[in-house]
């Protein structure tokens, strides 16, 4: 028998490690329940770090209709490239402040304005460069990509959403760099994996996007579902009448969840919405 659990009438699911599988494709066996969901008229929402541009397309190449949340929690939409419903973006001066301080620890980054990319250091290259490719994206959704430091602060004076900082080879520099930026008031911290850390404006997170994409749509978050698997995915699992972890999920997620699904590469987000929002066993023990 399925046990019961609470009537599930919005879904928000992040990207990477979860609803993408580790070549970041969306699997048949995710896409056609996902399909499922939303012909039972459940609202699925993407809820992604990635910026907006990149998140749409993603939805757009594997059919999906669907609200996007992106820059965790910054920017939200109804549908890809549709009606914004919130845009939050970083103060002039905290931004150039926290720029200055990127700049005396030369951290590598990337910073996110409106369809523009901001990207530090020569040979970086952002997901979205990688999956979709320059040509598509200034193409598709006008985005472009620029590279330096002179190109971040231009980038900056534009307004931004947030800043991706990396340290892939030194972790104990990024622990310097979390350290020194935790001393900056006006921002908000968060990391989607060990070897990151985004900077956002106060209050942005995925919780938030989730929470007014819900109070627009008079859903109660007692009736929402969260999935994800990082540290940044923690505000909306955290506040959702149902928080589901991947089975890849970090040990504080999977600690703060409802319950555990399966992995990124084993469809765990098809399980988790077959079994806890609609209701149905998915053949597995």
């Amino acid at each position: 028998m399925i046990p019961s659990y609470p009537e599930i009438r919005l879904i928000a699911v992040d990207l990477d490690g979860t609803l993408l599988d580790d070549n970041h494709r969306i699997t048949p066996a995710n896409r056609q329940a996902i399909e499922a969901a939303q012909q039972a008229g459940i609202v699925f929402a993407i809820c992604t770090g990635r910026f907006f541009e990149d998140a749409c397309l993603h939805a757009l190449d594997y059919g999906l209709d669907c609200p996007v949340i992106s820059l965790n929690g910054g920017k939200v939409a109804l549908a890809p490239f549709g009606q914004v419903l919130s845009d939050h973006r970083m103060d002039d001066t905290v931004a150039m402040t926290c720029f200055e301080c990127l700049e005396e620890l030369d951290a590598a980054y990337f910073v996110f304005g409106e369809r523009r990319v901001g990207i530090r250091k020569t040979g970086d290259k952002h997901l979205s460069q990688i999956n979709f490719g320059e040509s598509r994206m200034l193409e598709e959704t006008g985005t472009t990509y620029h590279y330096g430091k002179e190109a971040c602060l231009e980038t900056i004076q534009g307004g931004i959403y947030k800043f991706y900082v990396h340290a892939r080879n030194d972790l104990q520099q990024l622990r310097r760099i979390i350290g020194t930026l935790e001393k900056i008031p006006g921002i908000s911290l968060a990391q989607s994996s060990t070897d990151n850390v985004e900077i956002m404006p106060p209050h942005v997170n995925k919780g938030r996007g989730m929470s007014d994409l819900a109070e627009h749509l008079g859903i109660p978050l007692a009736n929402t579902m969260a999935i994800g698997d990082q540290d940044n995915d923690l505000p909306m699992i955290r506040i959702a009448g149902l928080g589901v972890a991947m089975g890849n999920a970090t040990g504080e997620v999977k600690s703060y969840a409802h319950l555990i699904t399966e992995t990124n590469t084993r469809d765990g987000v098809a399980r988790a919405i077959l079994r806890y929002a609609l209701g149905v066993s998915d053949g597995q023990p």
